[in-house]
């Protein structure tokens, strides 16, 4: 019947994942919508493809660690490939986060992994950095994550289940009955009818809403990436590089470094170009704290978007006000990080059977519910 089907909008790592828990779930009469014509062709194939569970807010990390789980691992027939190379992560934190290590050393399944390091193992693990090692510490069990792999699985699980995935279909405007959304109309002209229509856009998530006529907004700020040149010196198998003082993460990549210095800036998401200047801004974080990367030159750099809401918390749920429209949406860059957590309590919401728990009122757009008494 078409008054149950459910509307997926965006073929990211967001709608990927909430499609796949809908299908290991057996709901029926799934649709994912996705303007482009590859899936994941934004911001799943614009990051950095690390996983780190320290991100300072409680709900995020709590579906970080459970994406962590699923990733080393996946249900069986979910990949033929490792979906986690836990090659380490270093993190210097420096003095000022002493509360929120330990919240977030006891919240891990294994809090051993976590270990302090002092120069000469910090030397050993990373031989180029040379910036401050005050707060340094060794997580062993995260790393790199294969993101290709992970949307594939997601997407080919999803399939088998039985959702219709459709590419290069573009939402032009919602059905709209009670005050609600009652499905989309596409650009062709197409009308899909719906119970429930989620709006997993990304960067995008924000034109939608004032199309929906929610009251939610969004911010999307843009980050750049680059790759450096292949150097001989570098070793594949250095691990993470993250410095929270600084702003600034690196990794092997391709033979060389990738590098990024957490640039944000608010950007419209079909004007999310590169700005080449930011090369100069790279630089100088670089040159604080790996300076032997300044030999080489810059092989690739690129931009993507990270979404944000007011409160820079997730939106996992229905909207406030709009009946029938759901959000899994403002992932301010943790939605690979996060995917298989953030899927699963999107699909509860979803089938209206989400947990009434401390992590799911966190997230849950409702927070936003303006009352008559405000």
């Amino acid at each position: 019947m078409s008054d149950e089907r459910i509307l997926i909008i965006g073929g990211g790592i967001a709608g990927a994942a909430t499609a796949w828990h809908l299908a290991q779930r057996g709901a029926e009469q799934v649709v994912l919508l996705e303007r482009e014509r590859d899936l994941g062709a934004h911001a799943t194939s614009q990051n950095a493809a690390i996983l780190r569970t320290f991100t300072g807010e409680a709900a995020t990390t709590t579906l970080a660690h459970e994406t962590a789980a699923f990733l080393v691992d996946p249900p069986e027939g979910f990949t033929d490939v490792p979906l986690l190379d836990p090659k380490g992560l270093i993190l210097q934190l420096g003095a000022e986060t002493d509360s929120d290590l330990r919240a977030w050393r006891e919240s891990k399944p294994n809090p051993t992994a976590v270990q302090s390091i002092d120069d000469a193992e910090l030397s050993r693990r990373f031989p180029w950095y040379s910036g401050p090692s005050e707060g340094t510490w060794w997580v062993e069990d995260e790393g790199e994550v294969d993101v290709a792999a992970l949307l594939e699985g997601f997407l080919r699980g999803a399939r088998a289940g039985g959702v219709e995935i459709r590419t290069e279909a573009e939402v032009a405007s919602f059905l709209t009955a009670d005050d609600g959304v009652r499905g989309v109309r596409l650009a062709d002209g197409e009308e899909l009818e719906a119970t429930h229509t989620a709006v997993c856009a990304g960067g995008w998530a924000g034109a939608l809403a004032r199309e929906a006529g929610s009251r939610l907004r969004f911010e999307p700020r843009r980050r750049h990436l680059m790759v450096t040149s292949p150097d001989e010196a570098t070793d594949p198998r250095w691990p993470i590089l993250w410095s929270q003082p600084e702003n600034f993460y690196t990794r092997p990549e391709s033979g060389g470094m990738l590098l990024c210095a957490c640039d944000e800036d608010v950007v419209a998401p079909d004007e999310c170009s590169v700005d080449p200047k930011i090369t100069e801004f790279i630089a100088e974080k670089a040159a604080r704290l790996i300076p032997r990367v300044m030999d080489a030159g810059c092989a690739h750099l690129w931009s993507g978007m990270r979404t944000f809401t007011s409160d820079d918390a997730f939106l996992i749920g229905p909207d406030p006000d709009v009946a029938g429209l759901h959000w899994v949406a403002a992932l301010g860059g943790h939605g690979i990080t996060c995917s298989a957590g953030l899927g699963r309590l999107a699909a509860a919401h979803l089938l209206e059977d989400a947990p009434d728990d401390a992590l799911a009122r966190a997230l849950d757009p409702r927070r936003f519910r303006v009352t008559a008494a405000s």
